[in-house]
């Protein structure tokens, strides 16, 4: 039934969104600000003309005067009037003579012409919800309203606005509770899976949405899922709120617990790995570095924990995080060093995600919008032709920079190694303006946790932290393998029977590295060996790809095909776009990716380490990898990815002909929109495919755009003198 009710509301989904294009126009005002035409086409709006259409959603029909008084308080009668006459008249321009709004000259009101989907929001109680809303619940991104849309020069249309996005956040709460209820009801439990996903990914610290979330695990029959999810809303509360789970959520977790005949899933026969193994829960031999960490903190210096991979670096720098304050959690992804500006926009999203209510100045906006589309229409952005230009887009993000981080005490930085160059100038630039400033307010920045594996951070980045450290102002703290007391210490606190009798066979098979110890008693337990001897056939000791190799081969074929799937997407992955690529159903990925995360190699679309990642990657021949990578190209470009990604996958799939537009046009759009020299290896790789393609005319165009571009490249750009990340 579950599959049936999935995949209706797919059908229903996209023949309402059809019949809404037939009809005429739609305004969208959750999420960022435009409006969709009848051919598909989209428009801009500015600030005041999607807040009247917000109002009028909200409040319903209602006076012009009053209206047009709360747009421009402080204007003139005669002035407001042509104010509002002109916004009336930039919106029928902007949709092809079409009336958004109707009304006279006492009474304005939404035009029967445009559907607005905080209207249709607003509407939804107690009925099942429109396609359009549903399907931005599901994707859990565009319900929040108008977000960074503020009015600091009109103090009453500032706080309507802030009364209202708390009405929307009620809205949205609320359509989200009563679809889960209706679909868990009608025993549609995969859409109402993917709806209590959505809704903690986006209120991570509601407990009744990660109850849904565990009970829904549960009733699908993944009593792994079902215990992940609660210990990751736990350490939510105490880490966010400093707060534990209320009594109904542990009753439910302790009904799950102690259901001995509920299997985590049904058709596998593997024991379920316990969440020790996960997480362990004592961090054991780290007693120097911790103080280490805590002399630094001290000091006011930036912190860097290097190590193998494996060696422990992220839990270190989590735990010492959480007994210093609150903290956030920010990564670099494998490949983010081919794509310029990758992890500082992944970095803002995080931020922005933190704080949507977050008032910035609009040229700040404007300026972010080059990396970030979301927050403005880029395209109407003039191209960075001078230093002077550049310096406007550094210090744009150096103040956004220092707005989001207002009141935070520790920002951990993961995988440092893999941060784009173009990343780690802006970082550090504006880290230097963040310092100058507090250093003059006589306040202390963040705290920031830096973590990269040893001996593989690239040129920039390896003689930045030397300067950092060689100036006072940052120190390196090193993780080495755990002795064989730390080892003990580490299988005494997971508390499974008969693994400190391995302790020392342990010590010696993996060197001390505590994730080669973990993966090394996954497998013991999974091959019924933890209780026994210590098993005479191993892959070779030092190495923790073969062992996680074979957890792979013990899963189903769809479970390994999603994990090579995902391996391939890296940091793109997300399971919505999976059953397209597979070409499976809805319930068939669920059930694929909770067998993955009871296996403990995936957790809420990533995976659990770098090294299951890079074991996973590894796993995929040359064939495959082509016909995956061909998958996830044709799904990116139905989803709208961007164009450098559509680029690499198109290649990776051994389609250059595919791959040659996307590869000119992230070319085009970084010349126009960032700094010139962020172009040049777009421009090069294209050359180097139409020169092999005998295109020798558009390789020679290709060329002389990239020679362009190595000489803006060259020119001083806004922190080049400083240190980067």
């Amino acid at each position: 039934m579950s599959d049936m009710g999935s995949t209706r509301t797919d059908v229903e989904s996209r023949d309402g969104v059809a019949a809404e294009r037939q009809a005429g126009w739609h305004a969208r005002v959750l999420g960022y600000a435009h409006l969709e035409g009848p051919d598909g086409q989209r428009v801009r709006m500015d600030r005041r003309a999607a807040t009247l259409l917000a109002y009028l959603g909200v409040e319903g029909p209602s006076s012009k005067a009053a209206v047009s008084l709360l747009l421009w308080p402080d204007s003139p009668p005669a002035t407001v009037r042509n104010n509002m006459r002109q916004l009336l008249r930039r919106l029928r321009l902007g949709c092809g003579g079409t009336d958004l709004v109707d009304g006279d000259a006492q009474r304005l009101g939404l035009s029967p012409h445009v559907t607005l989907d905080l209207a249709r929001l607003k509407g939804a109680a107690g009925r099942p919800l429109p396609p359009d809303v549903l399907q931005a619940l599901r994707q859990g991104t565009g319900v929040g309203l108008l977000p960074g849309v503020h009015f600091d020069d009109c103090d009453e249309l500032s706080r309507w606005l802030d009364g209202a996005r708390t009405a929307v956040e009620g809205w949205v709460r609320s359509a989200r509770e009563a679809e889960v209820q209706r679909r868990m009801d009608t025993r549609d439990w995969t859409t109402a899976l993917a709806l209590a996903q959505a809704w903690v990914q986006h209120e991570p610290e509601s407990e009744q949405a990660g109850r849904h979330l565990i009970r829904l695990h549960y009733l699908l029959g993944d009593r792994g899922a079902a215990l992940a999810a609660f210990e990751r809303l736990r350490t939510t509360l105490s880490h966010d709120l400093g707060v534990s789970p209320m009594p109904e959520t542990l009753a439910l977790v302790r009904g799950i617990e102690k259901d001995a005949q509920w299997m985590a899933a049904p058709s596998s026969p593997r024991p379920a790995l316990p969440m020790s193994v996960l997480r362990p829960p004592v961090l054991a031999g780290r007693r120097h570095a911790l103080r280490q960490l805590q002399e630094g903190l001290e000091a006011g210096q930036l912190l860097f924990i290097t190590g193998d991979a494996g060696s422990g670096k992220t839990r270190l720098a989590e735990e010492f995080a959480a007994s210093v304050g609150t903290w956030f959690r920010l990564e670099a992804r494998p490949g983010d060093q081919e794509v310029p500006y990758a992890s500082q926009t992944r970095a803002l999203r995080a931020y922005l995600a933190r704080r949507p209510g977050l008032s910035m100045p609009d040229w700040v906006r404007t300026e972010l919008s080059r990396i970030l589309p979301e927050l403005g229409n880029a395209a109407a952005l003039p191209p960075l032709t001078s230093e002077a230009d550049a310096l406007r887009f550094y210090e744009a993000h150096a103040e956004a920079m220092r707005l989001l981080h207002e009141g935070d005490q520790v920002i951990v930085v993961d995988d440092v190694q893999y941060w784009d160059q173009a990343s780690a100038r802006l970082f550090m630039y504006s880290l230097t303006r963040m310092m100058e400033r507090q250093h003059a307010a006589s306040a202390r920045p963040p705290l920031f946790i830096d973590c990269y594996r040893k001996g593989e951070l690239p040129p920039y980045s390896e003689a930045n932290v030397r300067k950092l450290v060689d100036t006072g102002l940052a120190r390196v703290i090193e993780l080495g393998p755990l002795a064989l007391d730390a080892v003990r210490e580490l299988l005494a606190g997971l508390e499974l029977p008969g693994a400190e009798l391995h302790a020392e066979a342990l010590t010696r098979y993996t060197g001390g590295n505590p994730l080669y110890i973990v993966e090394t008693l996954k497998h013991l337990i999974e091959t019924d060996a933890l209780q026994k001897d210590w098993p005479r056939r191993l892959p070779p000791p030092g190495r923790v790809g073969p062992l996680i190799q074979r957890r792979l081969e013990r899963l189903s074929p769809l479970a390994r095909l999603t994990a090579q799937l995902a391996a391939r997407a890296d940091l793109h992955f997300r399971a919505a776009l999976a059953p397209e690529a597979l070409q499976v159903s809805a319930a068939e990925l669920h059930e694929a990716l909770t067998e993955l995360e009871s296996a403990q190699l995936l957790v809420a679309e990533r995976f659990t380490h770098d090294l299951v990642l890079e074991a996973v990657h590894a796993s995929v021949s040359d064939s495959a990898a082509r016909f995956l990578h061909g998958r996830l190209a044709r799904a990116f470009e139905r989803d709208g990815a961007p164009a450098i990604v559509l680029a690499h996958h198109w290649m990776e799939a051994g389609q250059e002909e595919r791959a040659l537009p996307f590869l000119l046009a992230a070319a085009h759009s970084d010349e126009r929109l960032l700094p010139k020299g962020q172009a040049a290896g777009h421009y090069a790789r294209a050359a180097a495919l139409l020169e092999a393609a005998g295109r020798a005319r558009e390789a020679a165009s290709a060329r002389e755009a990239e020679a362009r571009c190595r000489l803006t490249e060259a020119a001083p750009t806004p922190g080049s003198s400083g240190v980067e990340r």
